[in-house]
């Protein structure tokens, strides 16, 4: 059975949901009785390990940090506590993000690369993140009571369905497949997107934003994707703009008095480095060769970090320190992305000793940045001093034990020395953050076929007990993880 059309269809109508209200609605009605918290977090979980197994999500720390840090930032803002948010990057060069019950948020390079400013980048996060607290998907339960309701496997596959999607393909499956009743969650769309366009917009305004910023992006999309109708902008088919909606969202923010919103470094750097990671080495060092001799740029700092990481992904290492020394000494503050960036290029010529002075040096004034110390890990993983990784990585692990790449480079780590028990108990835990327990849970057993003292079976056990208690959860509501992923 070709699940794909059916998939489609459940997404576009989960993602274009919205309601037209003049206050807030009562969420403690009937309709979160259709799709109560658990319930949404377990479409999350799902969506999120089907989205890892996808291979789409961008595995870069520094853009994911800084996409969750903004996304907490707006979600503070939305005084939102019963959620817990995850947002992913997503390596694709179209215009796109959307939003599933429970808090998972994707959001696509394309869309980081198109926006001007960091508000406006913002403005969609805000408006996503309110589909999620306003509830839209219960309520469209309730409001189609005796329809049916999807089981959560089916609709996390149609979330991943649609977000791939291109062109018109996800709409010409709607109709083909969902008929009448699909016909009927789309029409529910443009009054849920107002609400949403309306509740972000205060969430903007809550976090420091700039809320102009949402009518501003929004319409300067909708100009692009009507001189380019290729497909690009899958934003717009899934969250259909109008012209209504455009002047809606004008006119609240005429209410407000003007607050400029810098763009943070932060923000400029991250933007720069999505476009690298999106075009590829070859297409990226085209076009800041045209920028930085042209000087078509707001910030030479970023286009000169961006041209330096595009020259070190193309193997031009000693050119991508000299770009780097420009953006150094155009943003002479300095960056912990800069830091990160200087200590992997010499990482990349072996200049093993130079690249963990400048990892030590970047981490005394960024100590949380997460890039700086995985760099750190780095050195002494490939210069072999495995017992210095463990070391650090242990340290690392007592601020943040739910990294899965600090897992993974501890198990790395504890496999080259050949301590096979430690090696596959942090491979679990790596498996376990990525909401793999089945993969899990076969690590942790190999683990404790190579033995330990009492306390380490004890840990193990207890381990397994809790991995097959969540394994028996998603089987009983049909959410299975499936089989394990291979070891990395």
């Amino acid at each position: 059975m070709n699940l794909r059309p059916i998939a489609l269809g459940l997404l576009a109508a989960t993602l274009s949901l919205g309601l037209a209200a003049s206050d807030l609605p009562d969420l403690g009605d009937s309709s979160l009785a259709n799709l109560p918290p658990h319930e949404e977090k377990r479409i999350a979980d799902m969506t999120a390990r089907e989205l890892r197994r996808s291979g789409e999500v961008l595995d870069d720390v520094e853009v994911s940090d800084y996409l969750n840090q903004l996304g907490y930032k707006l979600v503070s803002a939305s005084h939102e506590n019963r959620t817990q948010f995850r947002f992913f990057p997503l390596l694709s060069p179209s215009i796109n993000a959307w939003a599933v019950p429970g808090g998972v948020i994707g959001v696509n390079t394309g869309l980081i690369v198109l926006a001007q400013h960091e508000s406006e980048l913002a403005a969609v996060l805000a408006h996503e993140i309110a589909h999620v607290t306003q509830h839209h998907y219960a309520r469209m339960v309730e409001s189609q009571k005796g329809a049916g309701i999807v089981s959560l496997g089916t609709l996390a596959l149609a979330i991943l369905a649609a977000s791939r999607g291109s062109g018109d393909a996800p709409f010409a499956a709607v109709a083909a497949s969902q008929g009448y009743q699909t016909q009927r969650y789309l029409d529910f769309s443009r009054d849920f997107e107002r609400e949403a366009d309306r509740v972000g917009m205060q969430t903007l305004q809550a976090a420091g934003f700039d809320i102009r910023a949402m009518p501003t992006f929004f319409d300067r999309m909708q100009k692009f994707y009507r001189n380019v109708d290729n497909g690009a902008f899958a934003f717009l088919r899934t969250h259909p703009v109008t012209g209504e909606r455009i002047s809606d969202s004008e006119a609240r923010a005429a209410q407000q008095p003007y607050r400029q919103w810098p763009d943070s470094m932060d923000f400029l750097l991250v933007r720069e480095r999505a476009r690298v990671l999106q075009l590829g080495a070859q297409a990226a060092l085209a076009h800041y060769a045209g920028t930085t001799s042209q000087k078509k740029y707001a910030d030479e700092a970023a286009q000169q970090y961006g041209y330096a990481l595009a020259l070190l992904q193309a193997g031009r290492h000693e050119a991508a320190w000299e770009r780097l020394s420009l953006a150094q000494k155009a943003l002479p503050s300095g960056h912990a992305m800069l830091a990160a960036l200087g200590g992997n290029i010499r990482l990349a010529q072996a200049r093993y000793e130079d690249a963990a002075a400048l990892f030590r040096s970047g981490l005394a004034s960024y100590p949380s940045a997460t890039a700086l110390q995985y760099g750190e890990i780095d050195v002494n993983l490939r210069q072999g001093q495995w017992e210095q990784a463990i070391k650090l990585t242990e340290q690392a692990l007592g601020l943040r034990s739910s990294d899965p790449g600090l897992h993974k480079r501890l198990a790395q780590a504890y496999e080259q020395l050949k301590q096979t028990g430690p090696a596959h108990r942090a491979l679990a835990e790596y498996y376990a953050l990525l909401d793999e327990p089945s993969a899990a849970l076969q690590q942790l057993q190999i683990a404790r076929r190579a033995g330990g003292d009492f306390y380490q079976m004890s840990a193990i056990e207890a381990r397994m007990r809790e991995l097959r208690a969540q394994l028996a959860e998603a089987s009983k509501h049909g959410m299975g993880p499936g089989e394990p992923q291979p070891a990395p």
